[in-house]
């Protein structure tokens, strides 16, 4: 056997031929439909064909890319064919009539010996359509004697029907004239027990609007007594809490006056010592300085104390007053609100006198550096000495400001510390 007869004969479209003529020997094939049976004898016919082109094309000159879509138009068919068996969808078989045409293209283009035509070959097409019609028209047949049947059954079931729903009809005509009776009777009792009860609602209702009416009364009285009761003790609470904060900050005050006198003290002494022990007039203008800053900053601080302080005496005195005329939750939220516009001053008094106090401590370690300078190298030989005045010079001469950070913007929370620094460093 010559290699184009082992190319021919080892193609996949034989094997497609017997799988779509295996398919179409599915008994879902046998229908009444004569459109399906035209599109299914025209399949077989096609498949017929097909073969008998095989088994008579020359395979020497075959193009195998026309056996390759040839063979892909009937795997197409046989997908069609599949589709239809599984769902019933005479859609596609009609899809199959394309892909025949396009099948029949491809084959028409190889090289075939034209046999001469025979009477078994001319008459197996119409062999193969007669077993099919006659299959369809025996399942036909078959359906046609069971609708009969089905029919004579269904006109028995109905004249037995007929006569129970006669007497139905009866049985339903004589319950109506029941319940008629029965309805009206219902209505002239629902009447009267309609009236009965109207009569004893209405002797209820009024009953109970004059229970009402007494307990309302009764009620407004005991809120009186309670108003007057609740104001007389809001006032007695007021009046001991503003006896006590004013001698809470009497005491504060007392106590701050001493530590401020003691660290006056103190002070005073540390600058004794210090003009003992080195020569303050080294330090030039240094103390003058801090003095200032400590003046100013004991400023600002006083102006942030008051603001604050009269900042409460506002609020206390707007929950005093609310207190005693009734609560008028609007005027007092404008009375609060009106008092904490006193926050945003005493929060930049506050500001500035840390900022002033920062300075005054920058310039007193300045003043206390310089002037401890000379008592301190005076033990240490003339070269080193001169060394360290070199190096130490260049650290005081020039000495940089503190820095000091950006300015941010006053918020509620930076307020509110601020208030807290304030009270806790008094």
């Amino acid at each position: 056997m010559s290699q184009w007869d082992e190319q021919l004969s080892d193609h996949a479209i034989h094997a497609s031929i017997e799988n779509l003529a295996d398919r179409l020997t599915d008994d879902s094939l046998v229908t009444e439909d004569l459109n399906v049976v035209e599109i299914i004898d025209r399949i077989k016919q096609a498949a017929s064909y097909v073969e008998s082109c095989l088994n008579n094309v020359i395979p020497a000159l075959v193009n195998h890319s026309h056996l390759n879509k040839a063979n892909s138009h009937i795997s197409s068919i046989a997908s069609e064919l599949n589709s239809y068996i599984s769902n019933s969808n005479v859609g596609h078989l009609n899809n199959t009539s394309a892909h025949i045409d396009n099948l029949m293209t491809q084959i028409n283009a190889l090289p075939i010996v034209k046999p001469a035509i025979s009477e078994q070959s001319f008459t197996r097409s119409l062999v193969e359509f007669k077993s099919l019609a006659e299959k369809s028209f025996s399942e036909m047949k078959k359906e046609k004697d069971e609708l009969v049947k089905s029919v004579e059954k269904m006109t028995e079931t109905s004249i037995s029907q007929q006569e129970k729903l006669d007497n139905l009809s009866k049985e339903i005509e004589r319950f109506d004239q029941g319940i008629s009776e029965s309805l009206n009777n219902f209505n002239e009792r629902f009447e009267e027990v309609e009236n009965k009860y109207t009569s004893q609602l209405d002797s209820r209702l009024s009953e109970f609007n004059e229970q009402y009416d007494d307990y309302s009364e009764a009620f407004d009285s005991k809120i009186k007594e309670s108003i007057d009761a609740n104001q007389e003790n809001i006032s007695s609470v007021i009046s001991e809490h503003k006896a006590q904060y004013e001698q809470q900050l009497k005491s504060q005050k007392e106590e701050a006056n001493s530590v401020l006198e003691e660290l006056e003290e103190k002070r005073a002494e540390a600058s004794n010592l210090l003009q003992i022990i080195g020569n303050i007039g080294i330090t030039g203008n240094y103390q003058n300085i801090a003095n200032n800053e400590k003046s100013a900053a004991d400023n600002w601080r006083r102006i942030a104390l008051g603001l604050m302080v009269c900042m409460v005496l506002i609020i206390g005195i707007t929950i005093f007053i609310s207190a005693s005329n009734g609560f008028d939750w609007k005027l007092a939220f404008f009375r609060v609100g009106a008092a904490f516009v006193l926050a945003i001053p005493a929060a930049y008094a506050a500001k500035e006198s840390a900022k002033h106090r920062a300075l005054e401590n920058h310039n007193r370690r300045a003043e206390l550096e310089l002037a401890s300078l000379d008592p301190y190298l005076e033990k240490l030989p003339e070269e080193t000495r001169h060394k360290v005045k070199e190096e130490l010079t260049k650290q005081f001469f020039g000495l940089n400001t503190p820095q000091q950070k950006g300015e941010e913007p006053v918020s509620n929370k930076a307020i509110f510390e601020l208030l807290k620094s304030v009270i806790d460093k008094k």
